[in-house]
Formats: structure tokens, sequence, C-alpha cells
């Protein structure tokens, strides 16, 4: 994917967790399952907004990742983070910070 190039993803869940052990006080987003030391947690279908800096594919056993457009791979709960909204996180080759938010 290369940089200037902007795509929306698929329709994808995740989980908002409440009350996750050492985290009480604020929510954490997981995918493919909720967090094990959840209290409760809401499941939210989601779509990746446009933008510059990660793409959304299927891997050979079926689940989603994360394509950077600097050439990494992810699953998604190592980029997904967030609190009042999920959003995902990377650090570029040259130690630059991306991140694109969901709106509200």
């Amino acid at each position: 994917m290369k940089r200037s190039e902007k795509k929306e993803s698929q329709e994808f869940k995740i989980y908002c967790n409440y009350g996750v052990l050492s985290a009480e006080k604020r929510n954490v987003y997981t995918y493919g399952a909720e967090a094990s030391t959840a209290v409760c947690s809401d499941e939210m279908l989601v779509r990746l907004p446009e933008n510059a800096w990660f793409n959304i594919y299927e891997t050979q056993m079926g689940r989603l990742a994360v394509e950077t457009s600097w050439g990494s791979k992810y699953d998604i709960n190592e980029v997904l983070q967030g609190d009042e909204t999920p959003s995902f996180y990377a650090v570029d080759k040259n130690g630059e910070g991306h991140r694109v938010t969901w709106e509200g």
C-alpha cells in the first residue's frame, strides 16, 4: 500500500472491555475475543476509517491482520488501542508514531 493511498476496510468485530485488571478505570479494546479479565464487554462492529497508514487484510488462517504503509504486519491486537474510542497505533521504521482513531 502506498503512503498516499487511502482505503476503507471491511467491517470487523472488536470488543470494548470494562474493568480489565490493571486497567479498571479505562476501556480496553480487543479483537478475536473478550479480555479474559474483563468484568463485562460490549461487542462492536467497526470499519477502519480511510487512512494512509493501515490496511486490514485476511491471513492464510482466515483471521484479519494489519499491514502498514511502511511494510510491517501486525496482529490487530498489537496495534489496537484506545479508551473512549478505538484506534490503531504503530511506530514506523523512522521512529514516527501513526494513529488512526475511529470517530465517535
